[in-house]
Formats: C-alpha cells, structure tokens, sequence
C-alpha cells in the first residue's frame, strides 16, 4: 500500500469513527445512558487516534506542518477541535457535548472529501515559525469556540426541558471561550507581525483579516456581556453562536466570496 492510500484509509477511518461516536453519543443522551456515552468516547478517541495517525503522515510527506493547502487546513481544524473537544470531555466529564459538537468535525470531513489531496511544496514565505503559530493559534481559538457554540446550543436545547439543570452547559461556554479569546488574540497579534516582517506593514485590512477581526469582536463582547451586562443563559448563547457563524465566514465564506491576499490556510 502506497503512503498516499494510507492516507485516504486513515482519513476514512477516522472520518467513520467520528460518525460511528455521534450515534453513540446520541443514542446515550436519548436514554441517559452513561455506559453509551462513554462507549461513544472510547469510540471517538479510536477515530481521533485514525485522525493523529493521518494528520502524522501527511506531516512526513509533505515534510512541514500540515496546514498550508486547503485539505491540510480543513482536515487540521477538524483535527484541532475533536482534540479539544475530548480535552473538554475529559477535563468536565461532559461527553453528552457530544451530540452537538461531533456533527462540526463531521460537516470538516465532509467538506475536506472534496477537496484536492495533492500534496505541494512549502512555498518559503510561509517557511516563518511566526506564520505557524498565527495559523496554530488562531486554530486553537477557533477550536475552543466550537466547545462555546455546541455547550451553547445544548443550553437552548435543555432550557425548554423540564426537570433539567442546563446551567453546566451555560459555565463550559463561558470557560471555552475564555481560551478562545486568548489564543485568537495571539492569532491575530502573530499574523501583525508576521505581516510588518514580511511585507513591511501589520495590517492590511484583507477581507480574511477584517473578519478575524469582527470575529475577535464578538468574543470580546461575549466575554464583556457576561463581565459586565451579567449575562447568562439564552442570550449568552444567542451571541456564541452568532461567533461560531463569525468563524465559519471567516475560514469558508470570506474564500469563496470576496477577493483577498490570504489563502485557504491563514
């Protein structure tokens, strides 16, 4: 078998498991079944296991950190958020998120199936470690912001539930996006000055850049209202997943629909 069909059974391998982990996580928040759950984590971790192995071997062929063409990017943001996810599950003994936040990674694969597997050499401006740790920064915000978006849309679901105490979804969402807040604040700072160093300037005011800015707005204003307006609950929920649609824009919209200097991987 050939590096390359190693890669594409991997791929598929964990692409299943991913979705093999949501029926389960599903059926054990149906039935409150905590054994089903945490079959669904074992599950998932076997994917994610597949998703490591992929994400090492496209590292070995390309020979740089797999980030910089459009499957690489796609397939590691999906990465980086079933990896936090499970850091999250783990950390908050919360598996039940993931009926809500595996159908993210999923709708990544998904997209990441079309696109082209062709590998490509590293072009030398991106060689910069500063570039990376835009890029890996940035992820991990985003990534964070994924457990804020799914924690979020399970408070809504469970506020219209009697006899359910949703308020240990409404605190993940707050404790997620604190992380999210930090690491896309140092995504954005690292991009300035991997800007100023290369092209003499911090900031370019790019369609990418603009939105990673509103994006970064919208956290902050999360992070605010729950500071300073005391907001918790429904509305708090409403404004995180405005943000996770910020997200989504940001990284797919902004790259179909308006003309920029950043590629698919910044």
């Amino acid at each position: 078998m050939t590096l390359d069909a190693l890669e594409l059974v991997l791929f598929w391998l964990a692409a299943g498991g991913y979705v093999a982990a949501w029926i389960f996580y599903l059926s054990g928040w149906r039935s409150n079944a905590s054994h089903v759950l945490l079959t669904g984590t074992l599950v998932m971790t076997a994917a994610f296991t597949a998703h490591t192995a992929m994400v090492g071997l496209r590292w070995y062929r390309a020979d740089h950190v797999p980030f910089l063409s459009a499957f690489e990017f796609v397939t590691f943001f999906a990465f980086l958020v079933a990896m936090v996810f499970l850091l999250f599950s783990i950390r908050e003994k919360n598996r039940a998120l993931g009926v809500f936040l595996l159908p993210v990674v999923l709708s990544l694969m998904l997209y990441a199936a079309f696109l082209n597997r062709v590998v490509e050499p590293e072009i030398p401006i991106f060689s910069s470690l500063l570039l990376k740790l835009h890029v890996l920064t940035t992820l991990f915000g985003y990534s964070a912001w994924s457990i804020t978006f799914a924690s979020s849309v399970c408070y809504l679901y469970l506020e219209r539930k009697p006899d359910t105490t949703p308020g240990m979804f409404d605190l993940l969402a707050y404790r997620a996006a604190f992380f999210a807040f930090c690491f896309l604040t140092l995504g954005i700072l690292t991009g300035a000055l991997w800007g100023d160093r290369v092209f003499g300037q911090l900031w370019f005011w790019d369609p990418k850049e603009t939105w990673s800015f509103i994006t970064w707005l919208i956290f902050m204003a999360y992070l605010h209202a729950r500071y300073t307006l005391e907001w918790r609950g429904r509305r708090a929920a409403i404004l995180a997943i405005v943000g996770f649609a910020a997200v989504l824009f940001t990284y797919v919209g902004v790259d179909f629909l308006l003309p920029q200097i950043h590629g698919v991987q910044n």
